[in-house]
């Protein structure tokens, strides 16, 4: 049973040490292009913003999640085994579960959105280049 109990609490922490370090490259990556979504705010075309916001939140949510409840279990286990094992095996579904409540937490590409982004920023720059005196 001990066996047992080392292997599951490894797995999880395991699974979810490299799903927090993916999550983590995934939010620098996304606070990076954020900047770009507001080229297209003025312009009205919120839809993209409005998703990386709800990446963002997600993807913090996610994370502070599943390192609460896995703190949780590892503190729980020396009393109740089986109570801090079913945390810790259960700190890998936070994800899934905040996508069922629709906060993103995936890096789907929305092709329209990226084309609209990528034109309010070269239109933006053309404004600005034309408007600056010479």
């Amino acid at each position: 049973m001990i066996l047992f109990i080392i292997i599951m609490m490894g797995y999880a922490i395991i699974k979810v040490f490299f799903a927090n370090l993916k999550r983590g490259g995934i939010l620098l990556i996304q606070i990076s292009v954020g900047s770009l979504y507001m080229f297209s705010v003025p312009r009205g075309y919120m839809d993209g913003f409005v998703q990386w916001c709800k990446q963002i939140i997600g993807l913090c949510l996610t994370t502070f999640l599943q390192a609460t409840i896995l703190v949780a279990g590892l503190m729980v286990i020396p009393d109740h085994c089986l109570l801090g094992l079913g945390l810790m095996l259960a700190a890998g579904e936070v994800p899934r579960i905040c996508g069922a409540f629709g906060l993103d937490t995936s890096t789907r590409a929305n092709i329209m959105s990226a084309v609209y982004t990528a034109q309010a920023a070269v239109n933006t720059t053309r404004t600005i280049i034309q408007a600056a005196p010479k």
